[in-house]
């Protein structure tokens, strides 16, 4: 199913905070997204998670209530250190979208990523799914950027 309701832990550090924004219901398909009437980013009901970490810097995590979907659970709290892949939390009855905000030059993103942006194209992920790399790291080994990924 291309639906999955639960969301993971996309890198590994402390949880900072939550910060819970009330907001309206809109669908989050791709035709409200992309519309210019409605920004269901900025519009619709969401919570975001400051997650602290050496890799990447601070890293907020928006989790994006939709039609049908306005109750967002998290599964960690406050303090709770994380692990990248943890399941974070899910949208009760259905699925949303979640947005991930990094510093400024701290990720070099995928390939495919940027191009489907440019488009404005959707970009189906699975977990484990690689999306890009620290740019903080650029010395390490290959073996060793595993951790300075996100997933």
């Amino acid at each position: 199913s291309e639906d999955y309701h639960r969301f993971h832990v996309p890198v590994s550090g402390t949880v900072e905070k939550f910060v819970e924004i009330p907001g309206c219901l809109y669908t989050v398909n791709p035709i409200a997204v992309n519309s210019k009437y409605c920004n269901v980013f900025t519009e619709n009901k969401r919570v975001i998670s400051i997650i602290s970490t050496p890799e990447f810097g601070k890293v907020a995590f928006v989790a994006i209530g939709a039609t049908m979907v306005g109750s967002i659970t998290f599964v960690k709290k406050e303090g709770d250190y994380v692990h990248k892949g943890d399941e974070f939390g899910y949208f009760s009855f259905g699925g949303s979208t979640v947005i991930c905000v990094f510093e400024k030059d701290a990720i070099q993103f995928d390939a495919d990523l940027l191009a489907n942006s440019e488009r404005s194209l959707e970009t189906l992920v699975e977990v484990g799914t690689t999306l890009g790399v620290s740019k903080r790291n650029r010395g390490l080994k290959v073996s060793e950027l595993q951790k300075c990924s996100i997933e």
